[in-house]
């Protein structure tokens, strides 16, 4: 993947062959669980999913306060995430300290 003209490397890999490789690591896990019983096997997908939403939740937020503190607008933040600049807002001030001010639009 490149990004600002950069290849970015994660690991030895390409972002794009990470996330490739990552993807197969939970199809793998979850090829894994037919021969359980379905209530087994709905629980685990159940705390596998939670658990992948608290990462990604945490990476994308981080993410989203890095591209804010280098003058980022929550427009531009939310199109190259993919939500609204509104929830981009909510994110921000979710993580913001509680002494910090209000995250305003800045384009």
């Amino acid at each position: 993947m490149t990004v600002r003209g950069r290849t970015v490397s994660l690991c030895g890999m390409t972002s794009s062959d990470a996330v490739t490789f990552l993807r197969a690591d939970v199809e793998r896990f979850c090829g894994e669980l037919l021969e359980l019983a379905p209530a087994v096997r709905l629980q685990l997908v159940t705390e596998l999913r939670a658990a992948l939403d608290e990462v990604t939740a945490a990476a994308l937020t981080s993410g989203m306060v890095a591209a804010k503190e280098e003058g980022w607008g929550l427009r531009r933040i939310a199109a190259f995430t993919g939500v609204s600049h509104e929830q981009v807002r909510r994110l921000l001030a979710a993580s913001a300290p509680a002494s910090g001010s209000a995250v305003r639009d800045q384009g």
